[in-house]
């Protein structure tokens, strides 16, 4: 492929990201979470005993930046702390229904937007694109050293 399409492919794939940051930051100004925060507290919500080490490696931060927003989500009550059932020298993150509440908005969000783009689209066109987006995903993704 030449370097104008990849360049181009890079582009909308970033536009729409942005646009989703965007509509949402927008519809959930009265929690003032930031972008990372927002991930970061996805991130929590997804995976069950999750910790800030692995926090720090999937989101492949300085320990000092994930510190500052676990704190900020703490203190604003989105996440509590809890200590680990497997390791007792460890604190799992787990979100708190602030917290479900603002990924739950989130999700909202997202699968309006995600509407909107498709919404020109076949059912086939749509299935083809989710299906070449997570090929792509699946090759960039590396190898999680926190499964067993």
């Amino acid at each position: 492929m030449e370097d104008k399409r990849l360049k181009r492919f890079g582009q909308l794939i970033y536009f729409l990201d942005s646009k989703i940051d965007e509509i949402a930051a927008a519809e959930l100004t009265e929690y003032n979470l930031k972008r990372d925060q927002l991930y970061m507290l996805e991130l929590i919500m997804s995976e069950d005993n999750i910790t800030q080490k692995k926090l720090i490696y999937k989101l492949n931060r300085e320990q000092t930046a994930v510190s500052r927003s676990i704190k900020k989500l703490f203190d604003n009550d989105f996440i509590k702390k809890e200590q680990s059932k497997f390791d007792l020298r460890s604190t799992v993150l787990i979100p708190t229904e602030k917290g479900i509440e603002v990924i739950t908005k989130t999700e909202d969000i997202k699968l309006r937007v995600v509407r909107n783009f498709l919404r020109d689209l076949s059912a086939q066109e749509s299935e083809q694109l989710i299906s070449l987006l997570e090929k792509v995903n699946d090759a960039l993704a590396i190898r999680d050293p926190f499964r067993f």
